[in-house]
């Protein structure tokens, strides 16, 4: 496995920057997007390289290509851990709270609040943030992206590839 890229470290701060200073509305979106993101990658790193693999993922009417299928096949494939599968799950249900409410939702308010101390993101001292929903969101949005953002290149030598099955139709 490589060092940090340049690149990546510029993109992310670049992100954090952004991220941070969003209203809670934005802050929701934009977290769950970066995990959507990074789960779209690493689904399509991990997939045969092939057109039909693209059209399982991209687009909107895609098989994978809503954020909350990308976490299931994440998850069953083993791409990501138990952990990482409630606390994406956490992220999402999250997110479609803020998406679906009209106006006037933000991290104080009682069901956001209760779904983000399910969270399991501490600091990376290992205090909790507890009483701050923004922040243990924001938490944890950071840490899963992060565990996500080289899990691509680590899958490498797992990546599915075409076989010879010996009793296989002949052409």
């Amino acid at each position: 496995m490589s060092p940090v890229r340049d690149e990546d470290v510029n993109y992310f701060s670049q992100f954090l920057g952004e991220f941070q200073g969003e209203t809670d509305r934005g802050s929701a979106l934009v977290g769950a997007a970066l995990i959507d993101e990074r789960l779209h990658r690493l689904l399509e790193s991990h997939f045969i390289e092939c057109k039909e693999s693209n059209e399982l993922i991209k687009g909107s009417n895609a098989p994978l290509g809503s954020f909350s299928t990308r976490i299931k096949m994440a998850y069953c494939l083993d791409l990501i851990t138990e952990l990482k599968y409630k606390e994406c799950e956490l992220i999402r249900r999250i997110r479609n709270e803020f998406a679906h409410q009209v106006h006037g939702l933000t991290f104080t308010d009682n069901k956001v609040y209760d779904l983000c101390n399910n969270l399991h993101a501490n600091t990376p001292d290992g205090t909790r943030l507890d009483g701050n929903a923004r922040q243990l969101y924001i938490n944890s949005v950071i840490l899963v992206s992060l565990a996500l953002w080289y899990r691509p290149e680590y899958n490498k030598p797992d990546r599915a590839r075409h076989r010879e099955w010996s009793y296989q139709l002949s052409s």
